[in-house]
């Protein structure tokens, strides 16, 4: 396969993953049978993501070892730790399409899993997002850099406010055990929401990985 059609592909599958990672994320909106089906679909597009992106995954661990492929290398390495759990965790938790394994007796364990799981990917997904958007900031915030670093601020700003107003903080240390969604403004609204703080996270990737770049010069 030609590299731009590797590179088309690879666009299309990341496009189809950011957007049923929203609907994953909106389980309360979407419906229990829906969020199965679409987290099936998920975890298929990212195995499909990385045997797009081997080569790149490979180039990670040769050459010479840098702060910055550490970072990379960490980030990769957790988020496939936390998507195999995600799925064993949603197994027990099934309502619709794993019933007939008849293993809701770890339901309790699995659903804590399972919650972990969803925001910790979520943060860490976006933080590779980050990560692979660096190359292109950059040259956004060479051109235009008063108005560029605004906008990072904004967006980084933005999502700090809801992550802290959505309490999903709280999820992600287990204060709270069950997600309680503010759905009143419907699915738009919550669309832009959980959008924006995904924005704080890859905002977050972007910073650490101009640190890192900063510290090597």
């Amino acid at each position: 396969m030609k590299s731009a059609d590797k590179r088309k592909m690879q666009i299309a599958v990341d496009i189809l993953m950011a957007a049923i990672l929203l609907i994953q994320m909106s389980y309360s909106l979407a419906g229990e049978l829906l969020h199965e089906i679409t987290g099936i679909a998920f975890f298929a597009l990212f195995i499909c993501h990385h045997i797009i992106v081997r080569s790149y995954t490979k180039a990670l661990f040769k050459g010479k070892r840098t702060a910055e492929k550490a970072a990379k290398i960490t980030v990769d390495i957790l988020l496939l730790i936390i998507m195999l759990i995600m799925m064993a965790s949603a197994l027990p938790i099934s309502k619709h399409l794993f019933t007939f394994l008849e293993i809701s007796r770890f339901s309790s364990v699995g659903r804590t899993a399972h919650l972990l799981g969803a925001y910790y990917s979520f943060a860490l997904m976006n933080i590779h997002i980050g990560f692979h958007l660096d190359a292109m900031l950059n040259k956004t915030v060479k051109s235009k850099k008063t108005a560029a670093i605004a906008s990072l601020c904004a967006v980084f700003a933005a999502g700090l406010f809801l992550f802290i107003h959505e309490g999903i903080y709280r999820y992600m240390l287990l204060i709270d055990r069950f997600v309680f969604l503010d759905t009143r403004g419907g699915l738009p609204l919550f669309l832009i929401k959980y959008i924006l703080i995904g924005g704080m996270f890859a905002v977050t990737g972007y910073g650490i990985l101009t640190l890192l770049k900063g510290r090597k010069q």
